[in-house]
């Protein structure tokens, strides 16, 4: 989980936006140019960005999406 990535997708695009750069990836395999990433990881940013951006669009502030989707993914998986 890269935290910084995170945020920052978070911040720059919307929810639309992410899930659709998801589905693109997904389907054509094409990273972005400017992505220095594994495909993998990127594509688990992207994710994570978008449930960061869901929970900001329900008047989230940014670190309190992030504090809240990162307890949500601690206690998935204890």
């Amino acid at each position: 989980m890269d935290i910084r990535e995170i945020k920052k997708l978070a911040q720059a695009h919307s929810a639309a936006d992410l899930e659709r750069l998801a589905t693109e990836f997904e389907e054509s395999g094409v990273m972005p140019a400017d992505c220095s990433k594994e495909p993998e990881a990127h594509l688990s940013d992207l994710l994570q960005a978008l449930e960061v951006r869901k929970i900001m669009d329900q008047g989230a502030q940014l670190n309190d999406a992030v504090r809240t989707f990162s307890a949500r993914v601690r206690q998935s998986i204890s």
